[in-house]
């Protein structure tokens, strides 16, 4: 156990550079990270309940808490807006906010502006350089499949073509996802899809698209169910997230994926959206929450985490750090970025609640 004085000697040292210098490689043992006033700051996270919340916490916010010897809070957060706000202020200072709730946070004033200046914005990748919100990792939605009952690499065209390629197909219960999947099938560029979703046309587009497809769709409602659906051949395809939860190497299709199941992966037209890092408002440990998000985004320890998780990083050179397979079919991938469509939390925000209730009573009828 270092002694106090030993540490606080460390952190006046260290005081005088670059704070993400501070920031060290995963497997190398915690560092010191420079004091955020007199003395470091505990940090409180609030993470939704779900498989990544353990490995998010041991890899990528413990080294903070273990370099100044502080202790790592669980704010015990149920991942609702509304618990959101209620830890605001009072017992969280950190939070792990996928894109939709990142969004709502942000317009709400529950979390605050990040100083872009202190954490260097061209370390991130773009899509994960926010306003409120710093990347942890990046995920897709993408048309995945048995490659031992389909050969190819089928696209969204072929996931509506019922007649080439007979059987039942999988897709999440929801509209968030599957009208940009739709107008992607009915020929809608992806750099044309929200522009065309803001008008009623294009919204009624999408219904329609998705209605001939509608007598051969089972919805899913879980990450892990997708490949549930294709082991058990309920479906012959369906949409599903990158990393749901099943180990890394058969979410990428480089290995088999329960018995007898080999998935295909097309990154041709998936969604790619990105969970953040974000500083409650009036956190009481706001300036370590700062601090740990400086630490969490180490590249090395972004790695690490990919590894673990079949996730994507967030910064530019921890792609890099990425053994292959994984790097070729990281979310992060520069080709797979520019092969899909990144999420517009934006236009969920402004029209989210309107256009599920329009799919809520669709999908009842």
């Amino acid at each position: 156990m270092t002694s106090g004085a030993d540490r606080m000697r460390a952190l006046t040292l260290l005081a005088v550079l670059p704070p993400l210098l501070c920031a060290v490689a995963a497997a190398a043992p915690p560092q010191p990270v420079p004091a955020t006033d007199d003395m470091p700051q505990p940090v409180t996270a609030a993470i939704a309940p779900g498989p990544f919340k353990d490995p998010a916490r041991r890899i990528l916010l413990k080294p903070y808490a273990q370099a100044t010897g502080t202790d790592l809070g669980d704010a015990g957060w149920d991942g609702t807006q509304e618990g959101l706000k209620k830890l605001a202020a009072h017992a969280a200072d950190l939070a792990l906010l996928d894109g939709p709730a990142l969004a709502a946070a942000c317009h709400a004033q529950i979390v605050e502006k990040l100083d872009w200046g202190a954490l260097g914005r061209d370390r991130f990748l773009p899509e994960a350089a926010l306003d409120c919100g710093a990347g942890a990792f990046v995920a897709a939605t993408l048309l995945t499949w048995d490659r031992d009952k389909l050969q190819g690499t089928p696209t969204w065209s072929d996931f509506w073509d019922v007649a080439k390629h007979p059987g039942r197909r999988g897709l999440r219960r929801g509209a968030r996802g599957n009208l940009e999947i739709a107008l992607l099938a009915d020929g809608v560029a992806p750099g044309d899809i929200y522009r065309t979703l803001r008008s009623a046309d294009g919204v009624d587009r999408a219904f329609r698209k998705l209605d001939q497809l509608k007598p051969y769709v089972m919805w899913w409602d879980q990450p892990g169910q997708p490949a549930q659906l294709l082991a058990s051949a309920k479906v012959l395809l369906t949409s599903a997230p990158s990393a749901p939860s099943a180990p890394p190497a058969a979410q990428r299709g480089s290995a088999p994926h329960g018995p007898g199941l080999s998935i295909g992966r097309q990154w041709a037209g998936s969604l790619i959206d990105v969970t953040s890092w974000a500083v409650l408002s009036g956190a009481p440990h706001a300036a370590g929450a700062r601090a740990a998000i400086a630490v969490a985004t180490d590249p090395a320890r972004e790695a690490e985490f990919d590894q673990a998780t079949g996730l994507g990083p967030s910064t530019r050179t921890a792609l890099s750090l990425l053994p292959q397979p994984a790097r070729s079919q990281s979310p992060s991938l520069p080709a797979n970025v520019q092969a899909g469509l990144v999420v517009d939390e934006g236009f969920w925000l402004d029209s989210g609640s309107r256009l599920e209730a329009r799919f809520a009573t669709w999908v009842g009828n």
